[in-house]
Order: structure tokens, then C-alpha cells, then sequence
């Protein structure tokens, strides 16, 4: 599944592939298969990241009704 990011450090919006997503019911954040990559600062985290507009709606698409 491709998710929408903006990279919080180099602030440019990408598309990645981050496999299956699952919702972490206690935390409410996605758990993502694939890592979080960055074309310019590589590998990132959640939290290094934003979810564009555009992420968003693919992030309720992914895990309605899961």
C-alpha cells in the first residue's frame, strides 16, 4: 500500500510503500510491514513523518472496517 507523507526534516511529500497497515488499538497509530523511507533523509519513523491530506485518505482506505 502506498501512503502520502511529508517529510517533517526536508519537508517534501513523497509516496511509500509500506506493505500492510494495522491500527494499534491501545496507541491508536498505524503499524506499518515496510519501513517509512525518505527518498532525500532515508529511513524515518512516525513521528518524523506527517500524513498529507491525500496520505489521509488512503490511511482510511486502507483500514476501514479493520
Amino acid at each position: 500500500m502506498f501512503i502520502n507523507f511529508e517529510c517533517k526534516k526536508c519537508k517534501i511529500e513523497f509516496n511509500c510503500d509500506v506493505g500492510k497497515i494495522e491500527i494499534d488499538e491501545k496507541k491508536l497509530r498505524p503499524i506499518f510491514e515496510k519501513d517509512i523511507v525518505c527518498p532525500v533523509c532515508g529511513k524515518l519513523s512516525m513521528d518524523d513523518v506527517f500524513l498529507t491530506e491525500l496520505g489521509q485518505t488512503q490511511m482510511t482506505e486502507a483500514t476501514w472496517g479493520k
